[in-house]
C-alpha cells in the first residue's frame, strides 16, 4: 500500500481531542505529544526548518517532515508565521517566539499527515462559524494486522469460509473494516471477492 496512504489511515484516527491547547480562537495539538504519537507508528522520521524575512520585518516558518518505512518515503511541508499572544505576525520576533512558531508549525505538518487534521477544519471560515469537531475513533494497530494476517492466510489457502467468517466478523465495526481493507493492493481484493462470489453460487 502506498505509504502516504498508509500514514494517513493510521494518524487520522488516532483521538487528539484530550492534547489540544487554546490560544485565542485557535486550537493546537501539543507538539509533544503529537511528537510522541508519531514516534510510536513511524519512529524513522525527520524534519527541518527553514525561515523567510518580510520587508516589515515579520517572518515565516517553514517545516518539512519526512517519514521513511524501508524504500518508501513520505514527505510534507507546512508554513506558519511567528505570531504573538493574539495571534498576530510580530516584527523582528525574538527566540522564544521563532521556537514556539517552529513546534506549531512541526504540528501542523503531522496534521497534513492525518494526526490531529480534523482540528484545523474550520481555521478558514469566518470568525463565529467553528466545525463541530468529531471524536475519531482510534484503530488497534495490532487487531488490524492481525486481520490482515488472516485474510492472507485464507486467500492463499483459498479457504472462502474463513474469508466469510472474518468479513461478517468486521462488519460489526466498519471503521476497521476500512483499514483492514484498505491494506490489500486492487488485485487481493479482486481475488478475495472472487473467492467469496464462488462460494456464494455454491450455496445457492
Amino acid at each position: 500500500m502506498n505509504l502516504y496512504k498508509q500514514v494517513w489511515d493510521e494518524l487520522s484516527v488516532i483521538d487528539v481531542s484530550k492534547h489540544i491547547e487554546k490560544k485565542g480562537n485557535l486550537s493546537y495539538l501539543s507538539w509533544a505529544w503529537a511528537y510522541g504519537e508519531l514516534m510510536k507508528y513511524y519512529p524513522n522520521n525527520s524534519y527541518s526548518f527553514n525561515y523567510e524575512t518580510f520587508a516589515d520585518g515579520t517572518m515565516m516558518v517553514e517545516c518539512m517532515l519526512v517519514i521513511q518505512q524501508g524504500e518508501e518515503t513520505a514527505m510534507r511541508t507546512m508554513w506558519l508565521p511567528v505570531m504573538d499572544y493574539k495571534n498576530r505576525p510580530i516584527a523582528n520576533p525574538d527566540a522564544f517566539a521563532i521556537n514556539t512558531a517552529r513546534m506549531r508549525c512541526m504540528v501542523k505538518c503531522m496534521a497534513m499527515f492525518g494526526l490531529g487534521h480534523y482540528i484545523y477544519a474550520g481555521e478558514d471560515l469566518p470568525e463565529g462559524k467553528q466545525p463541530e469537531v468529531v471524536k475519531a475513533k482510534r484503530i488497534n494497530r495490532e487487531q488490524k494486522q492481525a486481520y490482515v494476517a488472516a485474510f492472507l492466510k485464507g486467500l492463499e489457502d483459498e479457504d472462502a469460509l474463513a474469508l466469510k467468517e472474518l468479513g461478517d466478523e468486521l462488519k460489526e465495526d466498519e471503521d476497521l473494516m476500512s483499514a483492514v481493507w484498505g491494506e490489500f493492493s486492487t488485485k487481493q481484493k479482486a481475488e478475495i471477492k472472487k473467492i467469496l462470489d464462488t462460494l456464494r453460487k455454491n450455496t445457492l
